[in-house]
């Protein structure tokens, strides 16, 4: 808690009081840094009036380690911000010439606060913060300025401090982010850093498709996180990794130390020790460390990598390349459930990620080893040959090789039985995407391509251009071969006058290489002598070892007996040409395209477990992963849920969980599927599921907090094929949906006045509504007269409802009562001719690269807009997504329906109110529910889902049809006259016409009509 005279300090530096002189502020800022808790050790002694050193004599107003903090009464006005901020950059890089190290400044009046670095000789604004005047968070101000000075110890390493002290929003991570940034525009042009960051691009292409974006901010951002996580490594272990330690920058990025413990793969030379090339890279990495160290890592919880990647990397950067990460209480449950007997099991998790499941499955392993006798060591050699891991993502990888060490735990790896290890965790692509059909060329080597082609983006592409070929031989020990790359990617760095037969031979005697492999091995290390006199050579030893490890873990002899995990959700639109080509063949191949639906409906999880299961589950294996929920029951699943994957492949299916009842923390409903292999027939997919229930709140917490919160029931799913489908209603075929009109703001408009001269006959001056979509929000808003034919109403989802419209909106269109224009029809009005002409520049200016549509074709797409021409007088719509349906009628012929709304022509009213009594009914909602795509909050869409319920043609001599007419007409004349002016949007409207006819009585009679009206929903083969 901050002192009583830290709180007033900053109340009075916050106030902005009139009167207060700079040297008032200077004092409390005094005060705040000496009595706020803030751990100053003797090199951080706060100070003022200092002089700046450099012969004149100018002073700095406090001066506390590395950093100046500048006070000046007001910053608001901007000639003052502008005068102090080149005043404080002179300081900064005086200070920062003068002590030959990282020097910060910090700018402030009190409320504001804003800190600065050099980069490249320009004084660069980094992180501000802002306190209320009247009531000012002291604890953040001081955990603001504590990130930045780094002053206290022991601090323990929980979520909430790794968000505050590290994430993205704390000043450290801004400074740190800058800094590294600065660091790799001074690098980035040499040979061996260029290729790390193409090597890393590729890697994450392979994974997340077009959602992966190449940019520089990206990468710094990746080589901090992996950074932060390599010196947390050291530290979780017990090495000491402050200044006073003897571990070296070179050692921290490299793992030299865990090499001399005989630790390989826990940390080691990857795409991100480029720093250490960068001028003042190894000074970095040294402070980076100083800061990390101040946490009492003793006392780390596991999920603090999770944590802090989230805190790092933005929600929508993780959304945009499909990363979730599974909640503790799922992950321990599955293994769990999935690894009976941890000591005979083995158990991959072929997407990784920061290692969640890795961590359950590992201490899974070690209490029972531990239950049975075994000794720390052979606890520890037990486990890294029981448990593995494997990502794509280099950084994941490098949380998941963290998150292994944390779960062995540091009394275990410094056990004086514990022998060398590897940590089973590695950098690959589960998919085998690229899999090259020679790749096992003969019977005895292996060949890695150092040449850039990449199948999965462009299928051409050269980095290098020469192979390295090892002998299969050599793959029989994980261990053996890891530290074999090793020493020869080590031995090929040394300068020597020697040949490379010479240099190596010592190295293959070591291994105890066959003489019949010494040649081809030989051979391989002369072409890494190549690439390291191309300055290209050091990631190829962390690259081939890595590359192999799909290949080795496929091999039969190597299989596992439990495949768990959480494969990457990504979507088929979301994959690049080059995957998607790759996607629809592995997919076809396995039978997961049956039916009339193209590749355009699915994604990336259900080809990744059924090739997960075909490369490295053994014949007797099972597995469980977390998966969409529409793996239970959409008809895009239907081929995965047969079981029958391919030619050879056959899986028999368990019980699945249904999560739709939980939250997870996942952007959409999820599910978890269980099966194993058979040699049998294959065994569908049950229709009877597991179904979860919880009420809590938060996710990520453990499963014995929430098993007794959990309540798990039996239900049914049910699943649609390209064989069974529901029954439907003869009203589907009658639905269209309407027409695409966006972006708004160059279709909606609203009418302006006139000028006092008017329009002319026929006009109307109009100008479009703004848009709220950030792709369109800038474009300026499009003005002028149009023929009053064109402008059209038009009605949105937002228009909609029960029984009642709002008023439409208008929008300028060209269409007559029966056609959509053509291009020399347009020209023909001079107006509408203009206005269009500027519509289409401007589309042609915004739109995304991937939409070649001309805009007049775009908006009327497959016939959505001409369908509608002309309309006819009576028409019922209804909504096309939401928690609930709403419908109504119209009977406005002019009117344009628009894509959020279904319509149908009908033959009158009667026929109308009866169809909107049934589309508005909680009986056809709830029937509706087992067969929609669900999102977080229910159903994502209703679309033509709604005549899975089998709605049968309006028959007028049917008594029961007249009476949903009678009661609809009710249900109109009450939804109409209700006042809903107050209701600040439509949702709230439709929930206030709801309300009142429940309360007036209508729904009820409504729904006991529909009851008897409306079958129950009926599954049937195609």
């Amino acid at each position: 808690m901050p002192s009583a005279a830290a709180v007033d300090a900053v109340k009075r530096l916050a106030s902005r009081a009139a009167g207060r002189t700079e040297a008032d502020l200077q004092a409390d800022v005094y005060l705040l840094l000496t009595t706020g808790d803030l751990a100053l050790d003797s090199a951080q002694v706060a100070r003022l009036e200092v002089q700046t050193g450099d012969g004149t004599r100018r002073r700095l107003d406090v001066e506390i380690g590395h950093a100046v903090i500048e006070v000046k009464r007001d910053l608001r006005t901007s000639g003052i911000r502008n005068d102090a901020e080149k005043q404080l950059a002179g300081y900064v890089a005086t200070r920062s010439q003068l002590l030959g190290t990282r020097y910060v400044g910090i700018l402030t009046d009190g409320a504001e606060w804003h800190l600065y670095h050099l980069a490249k000789g320009q004084f660069e604004h980094v992180a501000q913060l802002e306190l209320s005047t009247s009531d000012p968070d002291v604890e953040r101000l001081l955990v603001w300025l504590e990130a930045i000075l780094a002053t206290q110890e022991l601090v323990k390493p929980t979520p909430m401090e790794i968000r505050r002290r590290l994430g993205a929003e704390s000043p450290a991570h801004q400074l740190d982010h800058a800094t590294l940034q600065d660091l790799y525009r001074r690098a980035r042009h040499i040979p061996e850093v260029e290729l790390k960051r193409e090597l890393w691009a590729k890697l994450l292409r392979t994974a997340f498709g077009k959602g992966f974006k190449d940019y520089e901010e990206l990468f710094v951002n990746h080589t901090l996180l992996v950074l932060i996580s390599e010196i947390i490594a050291h530290a979780v272990v017990g090495f000491d990794i402050s200044r006073t330690g003897s571990l070296t920058p070179v050692s921290l990025a490299q793992g030299s130390a865990f090499t001399s413990a005989k630790v390989h793969g826990a940390v080691e030379a990857d795409f991100f020790d480029w720093v250490l090339h960068a001028d003042g890279g190894p000074d970095f990495v040294s402070d980076l460390a100083h800061r990390i160290a101040r946490f009492d890592w003793k006392h780390v919880e596991h999920d603090v990598l999770k944590t802090l990647y989230e805190s790092v990397i933005s929600q929508d950067e993780r959304r945009s390349l499909g990363e979730y990460y599974t909640p503790d209480w799922l992950a321990e449950k599955m293994v769990e459930e999935s690894i009976p007997t941890p000591l005979e099991q083995k158990v991959l998790d072929p997407s990784c990620g920061s290692g969640t499941f890795l961590f359950h499955a590992i201490r899974r392993y070690l209490t029972e080893a531990e239950s049975i006798g075994r000794s720390p060591g052979a606890q520890v050699a037990g486990v890294v040959e029981h448990v593995y891991g494997m990502d794509v993502h280099p950084v994941s990888v490098t949380l998941a090789r963290v998150t292994y060490l944390l779960a062995i735990g540091n009394e275990r790896l410094s056990a004086p039985d514990r022998g060398p290890i590897s940590v089973p965790v590695y950098l690959g692509d589960s998919l085998q995407w690229e899999q090259r059909r020679d790749l096992f060329g003969g019977t005895e080597d292996i060949s890695i391509a150092t040449s850039g082609d990449d199948l999965v983006e462009t299928g051409q592409g050269t980095l290098i251009g020469d192979d390295l070929n090892f002998p299969r031989r050599v793959l029989q020990d994980a261990g053996d071969f890891d530290r074999l790359v090793d020493a020869m990617a080590n031995r090929a760095v040394v300068e020597s006058s020697k040949s490379s037969t010479d240099l190596i031979r010592p190295v293959l005697r070591q291994f105890g290489i066959h003489e019949d492999d010494i040649p081809m091995l030989t051979a391989t290390f002369a072409t890494m002598r190549r690439l390291h006199q191309d300055k290209r050579n050091h990631i190829w030893g962390y690259y081939v070892r890595n590359l192999i490890r799909p290949l080795w873990l496929s091999q039969r002899e190597h299989r596992v007996d439990v495949l768990i995990g959480n494969p990457p959700w990504l979507r088929y639109s979301s994959m690049t040409s080059g995957m998607q080509s790759r996607y629809k063949a592995l997919a076809r191949e396995r039978g997961l395209l049956t039916g009339a639906l193209g590749a355009s409906s699915r994604d990336l999880a259900t080809l990744f477990v059924a090739r997960s299961v075909e490369l490295y589950l053994n014949d007797t294996g099972s597995f469980s992963f977390v998966m969409p929920h529409g793996t239970l029951s959409r008809k895009p699943a239907d081929g995965f849920r047969s079981g029958r994957w391919g030619a050879n492949l056959s899986v028999r299916f368990g019980p699945s969980w249904d999560l739709q009842k939980t939250p997870t923390g996942f952007p959409m409903v999820s599910c978890v599927v269980h099966g194993s292999v058979t040699s049998g027939k294959p065994v569908h997919m049950p229709t009877e599921v597991q179904v979860w229930s919880s009420r809590i709140r938060t996710p990520n917490i453990t499963w014995s907090t929430i098993r007794d919160k959990m309540s798990i029931s039996t239900g049914t799913i049910h699943q649609l094929s390209s064989q069974i489908r529901p029954a439907e209603s003869p009203y589907k075929s009658r639905f269209r949906n309407g027409a695409i009109l966006y972006p708004r703001v160059l279709l909606f408009v609203d009418e302006e006045p006139t000028s006092p001269l008017g329009s002319s006959t026929g006009r109307r001056m109009v100008r479009s509504r703004r848009s709220v979509k950030a792709q369109w929000f800038a474009v300026e808003p499009l003005r002028g007269p149009v023929e009053q034919a064109f402008i059209r109403e038009v009605l949105l989802g937002e228009s909609i409802l029960p029984f009642r419209t709002l008023s439409p909106l208008k929008a300028v269109l060209p269409v007559t009562d029966s056609a959509v224009l053509d291009a020399d029809q347009i020209e023909g009005n001079p107006d509408l001719s203009e206005w269009w002409s500027t519509v289409e520049e401007t589309w042609e200016r915004h739109k995304a690269k991937n939409d070649v549509s001309p805009f007049l074709r775009r908006i009327d797409y497959h016939g959505q807009l001409s369908s509608q021409l002309p309309s006819a007088r009576h028409r019922v719509v209804y909504s096309k997504s939401g928690n609930r349906l709403a419908a109504a009628r119209i009977d406005q012929p002019s009117a344009i329906v628009e894509n959020a709304l279904y319509w149908a022509a009908v033959s009158g009213i009667r026929e109308a109110r009866y169809l909107t009594a049934i589309l508005n009914s909680e009986m056809v909602l709830e029937r509706v529910k087992p067969l929609q795509a669900l999102g977080l909050f229910g159903g994502r869409h209703f679309d033509k889902n709604v005549f899975s319920v089998n709605i049968m043609p309006f028959d007028e001599n049917n008594l029961k049809h007249q009476e949903l007419v009678d009661l609809a007409g009710e249900a109109e004349d009450a939804a109409g006259a209700l006042d809903i002016s107050m209701a600040r949007d439509f949702k709230v409207a439709r929930g206030l016409v709801r309300r009142e006819l429940t309360d007036s009585g209508l729904n009820a009679k409504i729904e006991a009509v529909v009851a008897e009206v409306v079958p129950p929903v009926t599954l049937e083969e195609a």
